[in-house]
């Protein structure tokens, strides 16, 4: 045996030595490694303990299941990490420099991907506070949709006309995030202009009426209603309409069909923008100019 391992070891690494070194380490290390063993199968089974007692109470909690998962997996490799680390301690291989190595391998990545970095943190950060969740409706700058899923570098939202933009997490914890799923109920604030020469008291118990016939208003006999603005070509009403969340679009549209209708029964005019345009015309024999002021709209004109 001691000659095969002679002969291998000056084989392989041109030494003969390097085979029978390693032999005698192991065989005085013997029980250090069965020790070693029999803790890193313990601690796999304590990892995965740990794992579901955190599963459970993040349940409890009502995370987000893409925050369980994100969590799971950091604490399953630091305390992998950690286990490997007193394993290799136990059998004699000095951990310092591995600290050591790591830490000096971190800050080099860490260095490198500052941006990519940032975005990990912010993403544990939205999944620790919850500022929305997968299925909120957003609002980020100009860009309004769904959140489809909260990635580790990125959260996908789903407009309405179904494109996927894929924004950093960095952005959503630097920048102002409008969440309109948050609340279980929302206010449309809806706008009716009609004209100077309508009666209001009429319009605003007419809009009252279209209200209160729609069960899903949930504020109608309380509604805040009035004139809000005297415009430039008409008088402006504002109401602020409660809803259940789910419901505001198809609560927007139905209303504001309804009103459409309700004001052509009743004559209410809703007036669309007018403008005052003056014709000059000149006399070719004198050369004066001769103003005459003509009212001209957006659909008509007249001369």
């Amino acid at each position: 045996m001691y000659e095969f391992l002679a002969a291998a070891s000056q084989l392989l690494f041109k030494d003969a030595n390097v085979l029978l070194t390693l032999r005698e380490w192991f065989l005085s290390q013997a029980s250090n490694i069965l020790l070693a063993l029999i803790i890193f199968v313990i601690g796999r089974y304590i990892i995965h303990w740990i794992k579901a007692f955190a599963v459970r109470v993040m349940s409890r909690a009502h995370y987000d299941s893409a925050a369980m998962s994100f969590m799971t997996q950091i604490i399953n490799y630091v305390l992998l990490v950690g286990l490997l680390l007193i394993c290799f301690n136990q059998i004699g291989v000095p951990t310092t420099s591995f600290v050591a190595a790591f830490g000096a391998f971190g800050l080099g990545i860490g260095l490198a991907l500052q941006n990519n970095m940032s975005n990990l943190a912010s993403g544990l950060l939205i999944l620790i506070f919850k500022p929305f969740r997968a299925g909120h409706v957003i609002q980020v700058g100009d860009i309004v949709g769904s959140v489809t899923s909260i990635q580790f570098m990125y959260t996908i939202i789903t407009t309405k006309d179904k494109k996927r933009v894929y924004i950093p997490n960095s952005i959503l914890t630097s920048q102002s995030v409008t969440n309109y799923s948050y609340m279980k109920e929302r206010m449309i604030p809806f706008v009716f202009d009609i004209g100077y020469n309508n009666n209001h008291h009429e319009a605003i118990k007419v809009l009252k009426d279209v209200f209160a016939r729609d069960k899903r208003i949930l504020n109608a006999k309380y509604m805040e209603i009035g004139i809000s603005e005297f415009g430039e070509n008409s008088v402006r009403i504002s109401a602020f309409a409660e809803v259940k969340t789910h419901q505001f679009i198809d609560v927007q549209y139905s209303i504001m069909s309804d009103v459409k209708d309700a004001f052509d029964k009743h004559g209410i005019d809703i007036p669309y923008p007018q403008r005052v345009v003056y014709v000059q015309n000149v006399d070719t024999s004198t050369g004066e100019r001769k103003e005459t002021k003509k009212k001209a709209t957006a659909t008509n004109v007249e001369l």
